[in-house]
């Protein structure tokens, strides 16, 4: 745990420490880990502003309150980051079991004992895009700028020069590879 906090135009008083400190230990257990948390109190004439800036494994929360109170703008203020790390956290466990619902279990054959259990795999679908698609001829070059100029990953086009379909897509290096099947 490591809490940080700074005082503009106010001091930091040990009271609102140990309420950062203890608000970021409940943070820290809706985490599951450490976190690094700076709280930045500032006064203007009758009011405090909180600002918390939290992070934890590469993600990032901040959170900005102003009141009349200082204890409570920094705890309205670990409220938002409470509620943002917890949204965050739901989104990436909703995400990591999108793709668990349809599973297809090996049927044994018949006579003797049951086959040994197998991993199950799930099933894949053929989902077909509602339009089609025209290969149009063009060379490898002008296949090439058309995918540079859009957002699409791959190509499907006819060679000019071969009348061959050719498939040309985007690589994870932001170079362009090229497929052409031998007919």
């Amino acid at each position: 745990m490591g809490v940080q906090c700074t005082g503009r135009n106010v001091e930091v008083t040990p009271l609102l420490r140990a309420l950062a400190e203890e608000r970021t230990q409940r943070l820290e257990r809706h985490l599951g880990g450490p976190a690094r948390v700076r709280v930045v109190l500032s006064h203007e004439k009758h009011r405090f502003e909180a600002e918390v800036i939290a992070t934890h494994r590469r993600r990032r929360w901040t959170a900005q309150e102003e009141t009349g109170d200082a204890r409570a703008a920094v705890t309205l203020a670990f409220e938002k980051i409470d509620a943002q790390a917890m949204k965050d956290s739901e989104k990436r466990r909703a995400r990591k079991h999108r793709g668990a619902g349809a599973i297809a279990l090996p049927e044994g054959e018949g006579g003797g004992e049951p086959p040994a259990p197998r991993r199950a795999r799930p099933q894949r679908r053929i989902v077909r895009a509602g339009r089609r698609i025209a290969a149009k001829p063009m060379t490898v070059e002008e296949g090439a700028m058309r995918l540079e100029g859009s957002r699409e990953d791959h190509l499907v086009f006819r060679d000019s020069t071969s009348e061959k379909i050719s498939i040309l897509y985007r690589r994870s290096d932001g170079d362009f590879g090229l497929i052409v099947p031998e007919c």
